[in-house]
């Protein structure tokens, strides 16, 4: 179940498009839906999608003209980028997940990820979004974005198989480290529906950054976790600065 019943379906539409803004991924660009196309995209009324894009309007994260698309007005103006972090080495066993591919696909990528890579705002990069189960249930939502060149590089049997880490090993990349943070979200439609749980169900999202060997970025990475799950065990040596995670991606 996408929608909580207990929370009015225009404030959960709302938070979904307000994230979207916030993360950058309506910048520059002139297709952001109008009350029929979001009235459709979450198989509600008009008058619903509506009151979503009216108080969107009234906090000034989207213009509406009449006879004109509603526009995203919202632009970061400065994205923290990776900034210096402990490495990160996995331990312990590899949990043996089982992958199942969502979507592979080009498209806009989030401020953030933009920034990672150098890029415009608004520029297209390669999207796998990948279910991973654990013990045969819902365990977490991967999804890797990296430069088309790389990304479109894997074949579907090593997306089916492989954590990401070994598909570009294979590849002949060469690994330098992993750079991360979580937070709390609100899962967006698809991991809800994948991971089962409505959209007001706060998770913990990790968000990585691998580099290569010379520290350049190989990929940008959003786990989405189910929230009955435990998060990878960490452990930090004070001696050394660095830090070890028992949870490979």
């Amino acid at each position: 179940m996408l929608f909580d019943p207990d929370v009015p379906l225009h404030h959960q539409i709302y938070q979904q498009m307000r994230s979207e803004i916030l993360d950058g991924v309506w910048v520059g660009r002139d297709d952001f839906p109008g009350e029929e196309d979001l009235a459709t995209r979450f198989d509600v009324s008009v008058i619903t999608s509506r009151r979503a894009l009216m108080r969107l309007a009234d906090e000034g994260l989207v213009v509406r003209e009449r006879g004109r698309r509603p526009r995203a007005t919202f632009e970061p103006s400065r994205v923290g980028r990776p900034g210096k972090s402990p490495v990160v080495f996995p331990i312990g066993p590899q949990r043996p997940y089982v992958y199942r591919v969502i979507e592979i696909e080009n498209r806009v990528a989030s401020a953030e990820a933009c920034a990672v890579f150098g890029l415009h705002y608004g520029d297209s990069l390669w999207h796998c979004s990948r279910l991973r189960l654990f013990e045969g249930r819902p365990h977490s939502v991967v999804l890797n974005v990296q430069r088309k060149a790389v990304g479109e590089r894997h074949s579907n049997k090593q997306l089916e198989t492989l954590p990401m880490n070994q598909i570009l090993m294979s590849e002949g990349f060469k690994l330098g480290v992993i750079k991360r943070k979580v937070a709390g979200r609100l899962p967006g439609p698809l991991v809800a529906e994948q991971l089962g749980i409505s959209m007001q169900t706060v998770i913990l999202v990790y968000t990585f950054v691998l580099t290569d060997d010379t520290e350049s970025p190989l990929e940008w990475v959003q786990i989405s976790l189910h929230p009955d799950d435990e998060p990878p065990l960490e452990v930090f040596d004070l001696r050394t600065g660095s830090a070890w995670t028992t949870d490979i991606v």
